[in-house]
């Protein structure tokens, strides 16, 4: 069998990549995994410690294919409650005081911190980035272990609310075709993926901050589901990745001689440095005049605006 070929219940099956750097995982980097926009997939991590060592949960009362045990984590307790693991999704700059959506998950390798969810459609309806956290319930009730990783919401026709492709956040695809970044044969010398995607997500939520944040104060905040506009909003977040690759590269630059050649291969701060704090600047200055033009338009009544249900601010 052709070992590039998948089975079509594996790729219902969404597991986060492992980072590498100069051929070593990190493993205690915050994951990702994307999702388009309408299904339903099942979502499978490792759940890890600060250092990124998987953990064994078996100790616990966990046993494979349940998200439940009678036996509690501390013998002197004599809870009749049940062990269990969970999985809370909000999407990820949301300051409402709704309820996140709560689904339970279920160990399959419990001795290797292997747990998986359903995520539902309700989560997936829109676009954008959301917060996961796993959270493993001892029987008594106490919160034993919590992570978090990032869920990526893509546009697609077959999502079950029709987008607005005039609003919310670029694809990660469409990020990437702008940095020649789409695999590791786009980057022959490093032969992995520059930017990955808990990176790229980071990015997209700081320049969605950078609007809300910025000056001058309007009363319209935005989030990943609806940002008025991805295409601007992409110019901003490259700009965010290349400046956090200048700080990768100045701080990892070492210029050697082995056997008669000179290696130098990570001197290339300045270069991402300059790229990416003009096409941050070019973002920013898209932010205040567009604020500015919100804020004149709410102040004197002008007609023509996008944003016209906006009060003044004062």
């Amino acid at each position: 069998m052709d070992t590039s070929i998948i089975e079509c219940a594996d790729q219902l099956i969404i597991r986060p990549a492992i980072t590498t750097v100069d051929g070593r995982p990190i493993l205690s980097k915050i994951p990702a995994v994307a999702i388009p926009q309408g299904m339903s997939p099942v979502i499978e991590m490792i759940l890890r410690d600060t250092e990124g060592r998987p953990i064994n949960f078996t100790s616990c009362g966990f046993g494979t294919g349940s998200s439940s045990s009678s036996t509690p984590v501390s013998s002197s307790s004599s809870a009749t409650a049940a062990a269990s693991v969970k999985l809370r999704i909000r999407e990820a700059m949301d300051v409402s005081q709704s309820a996140p959506v709560d689904i339970d998950g279920v160990f399959v390798q419990p001795d290797a911190g292997v747990v998986r969810a359903r995520v539902p459609i309700s989560i997936t309806e829109l676009t954008g980035i959301f917060n996961g956290n796993w959270g493993v319930i001892s029987a008594e009730g106490d919160l034993i272990y919590s992570s978090r990783f990032f869920i990526v919401v893509e546009k697609s026709e077959f999502g079950t609310v029709n987008s607005n492709i005039r609003s919310g956040l670029p694809s990660v695809s469409e990020v990437r075709l702008r940095m020649r970044d789409n695999s590791p044969e786009d980057n022959p010398l490093l032969n992995t993926l520059e930017f990955d995607l808990s990176e790229v997500c980071e990015s997209m939520l700081h320049c969605v901050r950078q609007w809300n944040t910025m000056q001058p104060p309007i009363n319209i905040r935005f989030n990943t589901t609806n940002f008025p506009n991805p295409y601007v909003l992409m110019d901003g977040v490259m700009g965010d990745l290349y400046l956090a690759a200048a700080k990768h590269y100045r701080r990892n630059q070492l210029a050697y001689t082995a056997g008669g050649l000179s290696v130098d291969d990570k001197n290339k701060a300045q270069e991402y440095e300059v790229t990416g704090d003009k096409m941050i600047q070019e973002y920013l200055k898209w932010v205040k005049m567009t604020k500015i033009q919100i804020n004149k338009q709410a102040w004197d009544g002008s007609m023509g605006s996008g944003y016209a249900h906006i009060g003044r601010y004062r």
